[in-house]
């Protein structure tokens, strides 16, 4: 039986899930958590060790940053298509084969005889990291029905706010005691437990026949690597040449258009995004993680060069965020289940901006608790925000949509965090020279531009959070009425259906019973 309503889709299979209690959904929900946190920790675990690495490799730190880059850009690049894969294969399947493969290419990494090799197996690793990403929210949504999705989702979303917060944390810890290559075999015993736990509650659902859109998937590739490298040539002060790619990035992006609206099976369903309210969410979801970007990006050299405090403390405080997210995103998302998504997402986007505003207070004489207050708030903001945020989007969309939708999410996600680093890269040295930013602390005039070009950063981000306010706004109206009508036409028709179970049950009781006695 399958009942589904524009805005808020789920579907009910006869005797395996109901309204009421979806069979397993609470072991899913952890076992996908418990993956999928490893792929943000591997966004980030590597960035404490670069420096160690280049030396061992004896590269240069331009050379040794592909180990991050190749990493992000086959996650970018292979996301929808594995998210399209799910919807065909089954997303059960994808789900599995890259947590293998995740666990496989770790230890490749640990194992790379050179630097050319580890920045392959990361590419890898990314690959791998895509399939898992793309299609985790989408088996999420599967698993709940829409009275429990927000909290669902708010809990997977504290799966990637912890992920993010024990990456730097465990990356430098475990590399200062046991060297870098062990960064990657923390990956290992996580993965393979959780490969078990998966295998045994993952129910794999019917394949069907895939159909595979390749030139678009190649374009979309080809698109997104062009943007990320012409903005790693921006940051780097290559004007020319990232003039050059930036067009050629632009050329391939509307060669993938035009193939998406043309191709029968696209890659990505361009006409989802006719949907305002789909539109209008993952537009404001993107500003979200840029804004959050940017602050993990700009804040330690602030606190670092400025503030004049050690790695440690560093990391201590910018752990503030992600606290306030791991504790907060769970109550916001049974907040919308229970009143709708409009009202949490725009009181997310208003404290976040005022959170960003409050930090143009920042001066070279704060302390490192005014910064901690500061991220905090902000945290907070993001924790209102991206739990209804994500819940509105998974479920603004028919069932069949839910694994290309899970793949966008992740690719909105993902792009911010690349153009994040870009737009504070470039707002700091429009303040202060790059040349000044090789000095370990700064001090006088130095210390306070660079105070100037943090300014800068947060005054974006907090234009960019009143943009998420009005968007959170753009075509979502609080429908709880309406979902309460469709749930109860659900549960109507779950009655019956079990009744028609009972009574045939019955009747061949019934039967046995008879032949029984006789």
């Amino acid at each position: 039986m399958d009942i589904r309503h524009p805005t808020f889709a789920y579907t009910i299979l006869p005797g395996h899930d109901t309204i009421t209690g979806f069979n397993k959904k609470w072991q899913i929900l952890l076992a996908l958590s418990l993956g999928t946190m490893m792929v943000p920790i591997n966004a980030s675990i590597t960035n404490v060790s670069l420096p160690t690495i280049s030396v061992f490799f004896g590269v240069g730190l331009a050379t040794a940053q592909w180990v991050l880059i190749s990493y992000l850009i086959t996650l970018l690049g292979f996301v929808l298509l594995f998210s399209r894969l799910g919807d065909f294969y089954g997303q059960e399947r994808v789900y599995l084969a890259g947590l293998a493969g995740f666990v496989t290419t770790s230890l490749l990494c640990s194992l790379s005889p050179s630097i050319e090799a580890l920045i392959v197996f990361r590419g890898l690793q990314g690959l791998a990291a895509a399939m898992m990403i793309s299609v985790s929210m989408a088996l999420v949504r599967r698993s709940f029905p829409s009275p429990e999705l927000g909290r669902a989702l708010g809990i997977y979303a504290v799966a990637i706010a912890a992920g993010l917060a024990l990456g730097p944390a465990i990356g430098g810890t475990i590399s200062g005691f046991m060297g870098w290559r062990a960064i990657f075999l923390v990956n290992l015993p996580v993965g393979i437990l959780d490969f078990i736990f998966c295998f045994r509650v993952l129910k794999r659902s019917q394949r069907q026949k895939v159909k595979w859109d390749l030139p678009g998937t190649a374009l979309q590739f080809v698109g997104l690597f062009l943007i990320v490298y012409t903005l790693n040539l921006v940051e780097n002060g290559d004007f020319p040449l990232a003039t050059i790619t930036g067009v050629l990035a632009i050329v391939t992006l509307l060669g993938f258009v035009y193939q998406e609206l043309r191709c029968q099976n696209p890659v990505l369903k361009l006409d989802l995004f006719k949907n305002r309210t789909f539109s209008a969410f993952n537009l404001s979801l993107h500003f979200n993680y840029i804004c959050m970007y940017m602050m993990f990006f700009a804040v330690p050299f602030y606190l670092q060069k400025v503030l004049h405090l050690d790695s440690v403390t560093t990391g201590l405080v910018l752990t503030a965020s992600p606290i306030l997210m791991m504790t907060v995103s769970p109550i916001s998302g049974m907040v919308a289940d229970r009143f709708g998504s409009r009202l949490p997402a725009f009181l997310g986007s208003v404290v976040s901006a005022l959170a960003l505003l409050y930090m143009t207070q920042l001066t070279v004489t704060s302390s490192a608790w005014d910064v901690f207050f500061s991220l905090a708030l902000l945290g907070l903001g993001a924790a209102l925000f991206q739990s209804p945020t994500n819940r509105t989007l998974m479920s603004e969309l028919p069932s069949e949509n839910a694994g290309v939708a899970s793949g966008i999410i992740a690719t909105t996600r993902n792009l911010g965090m690349v153009f994040a680093v870009c737009y504070a890269g470039l707002l700091i040295h429009t303040a202060i020279s790059p040349d000044l930013m090789q000095s370990t602390e700064l001090v006088g005039q130095a210390a306070q531009d660079l105070t100037s070009g943090l300014h800068l950063v947060v005054l974006f981000g907090a234009l960019l959070s009143f943009v998420m306010a009005f968007l959170s706004l753009a075509g979502l109206k609080n429908k709880r009425k309406t979902v309460i009508k469709y749930e109860k036409v659900a549960v109507e028709k779950t009655i019956k259906v079990e009744k028609r179970v009972v009574g045939t049950l019955s009747s061949i009781v019934m039967v046995m019973g008879n032949h029984h006695f006789k």
